[in-house]
């Protein structure tokens, strides 16, 4: 593919640079010299230069908060000091301590708090009393009632996994509830049982079949080449978490007719050599025994009330309408895995489908061999729903200034248990943000702009308290907020922080990046940036800063802000080393041994990492809170949707265009447009504002804080209302990449290739979308009046 697109434009390239100014080709030459993408990998550098260089070529002949924020007053008389505030935020730094983090995870991890339980709600009332007692002005809880699921209550009821023999008597039975390891924290009340949240509730028996992932690529693989023939309807599934997340595997096993699923984590994902690591008791890492729990909802929010707060008279639909699970699902653990999958029969899949457990060869089936021959499966899931309360704590320190702008950090409280990492160990440093700012305030200082906290309720669910409360305060939200921190997992390692942002407000990222000591011994006196780079083996001599930090995800809470309203985001967390430890995520993610030891004695001794993160947290929170003019670059942003049709541009997708007719002339030539519209944004307007002019200030913060919400889409996505961001977001279509514009690639993947009459209307329709999109993003940063002007014809 990048052979055609380059032969197709190879002697065009010359083009481009007869109407770029010297700032301009700087940026190209920039952008050609990227060798660094979202992840730390090391792989597929090279691969991306040819990618944009190729793509580059290829433009030119294309060519050819209501209720609770809204008391908030109006900004103050325009006449009012608007001179630059003293930076407190070394001030800040010094005075984070980590023996305060350390007793907030003690004291938050004594007892379970998983969402919609009164020990959540008394965790809840604790977080607002401590806020208000670290001296921020005013706080509230605000609560939703929404669907959520627990386990029976009765173990006899529990939910399960069963081998049966021929007459029905049970041969081999999961284990009902998980070990403590001796451990008498662990054997407290409210820690809850294995299940997945949302299960269909059910009682079913069948043949096992082993599925690798469940991904549709593993589906089809299995369906197609391992048991070609073998009708999959009906039987039970086992797959190992990893490779797609736990909803998408959900909907797989249902659209191959699957009669339930069961998912564990294989320690060839989640568990390392014993000569690296322990398991717990004995060090972080996954015990046979261990489940990881979560929830299998496909969407966000509350799901009986998409799009909409789950308030008091607000329409909810009947649950067999909402879109959740229609087949049981249960995670075990990989001890009473390896007892199903030792006994499986037929093919042996290949090596990539083959984990690490002892003396399992990783038959598929369907069914058992030898003694086992004729013995099935049963899965019971008797998990039950109701609605309940989950709750929000909001507090508020009211800026000086502009009271009126809101800069937003918020970390979810609730836990599959105790939580020590996910996600206390983000609770733990909030409050220790809340007490220092808290402090500083006592003192005399004020914030120029308004800081909101935010704890919310029930996120292991699906994102739920902070997706309802940016759909109750959609409006306000959109037309006051500056940027949401989001602070969830603070501490799973110690090596590296791993940060993301939104691409123009990156630099507030590598600012407090640069501005904080990595605690590690062996990078005594580098920066958290500086080592950053090193652990990461960026090439140094082609930096762009545009693509240092990776672009927001969509995992956290951070997504009803960027996704939903157009807020743009920051996030970040310390890692292990990925490349010595090479697991699928921490190795105890969503078990119930996430304890305050494993925290103090295997991933943070002396708590110095959250001490560093509670130090870039604040750090990034009193720049935007405080900076005269807000601390971003829109060329960055420029520069993400020009690597995004780079990648566009050298995949079968502009073939496909081509082949049906369909031109990219208007969606290059608004991409030019908004280049140029950055860059001159960025270089001539902001450095010339007048900055005793505190209109003239707002006027440019307003510019930058409304770019984001430019690239919503109102109608939201094909086939996905609620998904507005028509950069960002993620297709639907699993065979879609996301790294490029999720609208157009569905769309395309969407179609039936051997159908000649496909309707390509969609396609064509999502073109002409992206195209306005980006020309509006455009406006959005130009001067008063100049946005009204035509787009030229042509370069």
């Amino acid at each position: 593919m990048q052979t055609t697109s380059v032969t197709r434009t190879g002697d065009c390239g010359h083009l481009i640079f007869s109407f770029l100014d010297s700032s301009f080709r700087s940026r190209v030459h920039a952008s050609m010299h990227f060798t660094k993408m979202t992840s730390n990998s090391k792989k597929g550098r090279h691969s991306y230069l040819m990618v944009v260089a190729g793509a580059l070529l290829c433009m030119i002949v294309g060519l050819g908060v209501g209720l609770i924020i809204g008391f908030l007053v109006d900004p103050k008389d325009p006449g009012d000091n608007p001179t630059p505030r003293l930076d407190k935020r070394a001030e800040y730094r010094e005075a984070v301590k980590a023996s305060n983090i350390r007793e907030n995870l003690r004291e938050l991890t004594q007892k379970p708090h998983v969402a919609g339980t009164e020990a959540d709600l008394e965790t809840a009332q604790a977080i607002k009393s401590k806020w208000l007692e670290n001296g921020i002005d005013e706080a509230y809880l605000v609560p939703y009632r929404v669907l959520l699921q627990y386990p029976p209550d009765d173990e006899s009821a529990a939910n399960r996994a069963q081998i049966l023999d021929n007459g029905g008597n049970v041969v081999f039975e999961t284990a009902l509830k998980s070990d403590p390891l001796g451990e008498d924290i662990l054997t407290q009340d409210g820690i809850p049982a294995p299940f997945c949240a949302y299960s269909a509730s059910g009682d079913v028996t069948g043949e096992l079949v082993y599925c690798n992932y469940c991904t549709l690529d593993d589906l089809e693989y299995l369906s197609n080449t391992l048991l070609p023939g073998v009708n999959l309807t009906g039987k039970i599934f086992i797959s190992r978490f990893g490779g797609t997340g736990r909803s998408t595997k959900v909907v797989n096993a249902q659209s191959y007719g699957a009669s339930a699923l069961l998912i564990y984590s294989d320690p060839a994902d989640y568990s390392v050599n014993a000569s690296l690591g322990l398991p717990y008791p004995n060090g972080p890492f996954l015990p046979p025994t261990a489940v990881q729990r979560g929830s299998i909802f496909v969407g966000v929010g509350d799901p009986l009330t998409p799009g909409y707060p789950s308030t008091d008279g607000a329409f909810r639909l009947d649950e067999s309408d909402a879109g959740l699970p229609t087949i049981p699902v249960h995670p075990i653990n990989y001890g009473d895995a390896a007892n199903l999958l030792r006994r499986l029969t037929g093919p042996r899949p290949p090596l990539d489908w083959q984990g690490n457990l002892e003396g399992v060869n990783y038959e598929v089936g369907p069914g058992f061999k030898g003694v086992d021959s004729g013995r099935q499966v049963r899965v019971v899931v008797n998990s039950y729903s109701e609605q309940r309360l989950a709750y929000n704590v909001i507090g508020f320190i009211h800026g000086e200034i502009e009271p009126d702008r809101y800069v937003i950090i918020g970390n979810h409280r609730d836990a599959w248990g105790l939580g020590a990492v996910d996600p206390t160990s983000g609770t733990a440093c909030l409050l220790e943000i809340t007490r220092v700012i808290g402090d500083m305030k006592k003192n005399g200082w004020r914030p120029r702009r308004s800081i909101v906290f935010g704890s919310w309720g029930a996120e292991e669910y699906g994102l739920i308290g902070s997706v309802e409360w940016t759909e109750e305060y959609y409006h306000l939200l959109g037309s006051r907020s500056v940027a949401y921190l989001n602070l969830d997992i603070a501490v799973a390692g110690n090596y590296i922080f791993r940060p993301s942002a939104s691409p123009h407000i990156s630099p507030v990222m590598i600012e407090a990046m640069k501005n904080v000591l990595d605690p590690a011994p062996s990078y005594e006196g580098q920066s958290i940036y500086d080592s950053f780079l090193n652990k990461s083996d960026y090439n140094k001599d082609n930096l762009d800063e545009s693509f240092i930090i990776p672009r927001i995800g969509a995992g956290s809470d951070y997504y009803g802000f960027v996704y939903g309203v157009g807020v743009s985001c920051l996030s970040g967390y310390f890692f292990y080393d990925a490349d010595t430890y090479p697991t699928s995520f921490y190795s105890l993610y969503h078990t119930q041994y996430e304890t305050f030891r494993l925290m103090e004695e295997f991933i943070d001794p002396g708590f110095v990492s959250h001490r560093a993160v509670s130090q870039i947290f604040g750090d990034m929170l009193l720049n935007l809170a405080d900076s005269q003019v807000i601390p971003a670059n829109v060329i960055h942003y420029s520069n993400y949707l020009f690597l995004y049709y780079s990648r566009l541009n050298v995949t079968s997708y502009r073939d496909k265009l081509v082949d049906h007719g369909l031109s990219m002339t208007y969606l290059e030539r608004a991409l030019l447009e908004f280049m140029r519209t950055t860059d001159t944004f960025q270089r001539e307007i902001v450095p010339s504002v007048d900055k005793n002019d505190p209109l003239a200030v707002r006027a440019i913060n307003d510019r930058i804080m409304l770019l984001e919400r430019a690239f919503l889409d109102r109608n939201g996505l094909p086939g996905q209302p609620t998904e507005r961001h028509t950069i960002f977001a993620y297709p639907k279509n699993q065979k879609a990449p996301y790294n490029t514009f999720p609208g157009l690639v569905d769309a395309i993947e969407n179609i039936d290739e051997n159908d000649p009459d496909a309707d390509w209307s969609e396609v064509e329709k999502q073109l002409s979308i992206l195209s306005y999109i980006i020309h509006s993003a455009s406006s959005t940063l130009k001067r008063e009046g100049a946005w009204t002007e035509v787009m030229p014809n042509g370069v």
